[in-house]
């Protein structure tokens, strides 16, 4: 599950702009692209999820949370494509008025996505090193508490051959993260998948580091499923399963530290 002043003009002032339309130009590029392009691998899937114990959501010491996920991924002759939106539903919170006083309750709903498009540079034959990529990320979220961001990523990063049986990809990317709602930071984001017999591991981790303003954290979200297609006779992959969601320093808040546990069902197209 994936969540997440001053007068003077500083650096980023201006490098935000750019990096909007650095990301813009990927975008378009990787749509136009994809016409001409050979596609090795395509895959989009939806999943429902519900759990319990997630922080600050949406300021609760131990909240529940259902989700649907949309999601897209594949891989092309110049590179590949991630993308997907996840739509939060969570517990009931309380609406003030401008003196504090309680006077009603709202349900926590919440839109989050990305759309994270990879450029081949180089590869290689019999190395660690698979491929080198140009990275983007373009990471979009609103809330009904009134809160909503778009930051975007850009690094370099690698697909790695992992001499390891069962295993389906690996990558490590580096970022930089242009933030809107908090100083910029950087990022280091590892990917992996192993498969066998139906049992399917995947997942990432996120470390966000080297902003002075919050706290270095790392965000660790691997998915355990069983794919239960053979046993049903059914056209599509069906998976079950569970989440699991470590998030140390939550939103670099110092000490929110999220553990949290949740089923999921997923469809593949």
């Amino acid at each position: 599950m994936r969540f997440d002043s001053s007068t003077q003009l500083s650096q980023s002032t201006f490098i935000k702009p750019l990096a909007a339309v650095a990301v813009a130009i990927i975008a378009l590029g990787t749509v136009s692209t994809a016409a001409q392009a050979k596609t090795l691998f395509k895959d989009t899937s939806i999943t429902a999820l519900h759990g319990t114990n997630f922080k600050m959501v949406p300021n609760n010491e131990n909240s529940s949370l259902s989700t649907v996920t949309l999601e897209h991924a594949s891989t092309h002759d110049w590179g590949g494509i991630f993308m997907f939106v996840d739509r939060h539903q969570g517990d009931d919170y309380d609406l003030t008025d401008g003196q504090g006083n309680v006077i009603g309750s709202k349900e926590y709903k919440e839109t989050f996505g990305k759309i994270s498009p990879k450029f081949k540079v180089a590869t290689f034959k019999d190395s660690l090193v698979k491929q080198v990529n140009l990275a983007g990320v373009y990471e979009f979220s609103s809330n009904s508490k009134g809160f909503g961001q778009d930051n975007y990523w850009a690094g370099v990063g690698v697909d790695l051959n992992l001499p390891v049986p069962g295993m389906k990809y690996a990558s490590a990317t580096l970022y930089h993260a242009f933030n809107e709602t908090k100083p910029d930071d950087q990022k280091i984001t590892l990917t992996s998948a192993w498969e066998r017999d139906n049992l399917l591991i995947d997942g990432y981790v996120d470390f966000s580091f080297n902003n002075d303003d919050i706290e270095n954290n790392i965000h660790f979200n691997p998915q355990i499923k069983y794919n239960i297609q053979p046993m049903l006779g059914i056209d599509n992959r069906l998976e079950v399963g569970v989440e699991y969601d470590y998030w140390k320093n939550k939103f670099g808040i110092d000490g929110v530290n999220q553990n949290a546990v949740a089923a999921l069902v997923k469809y593949h197209f």
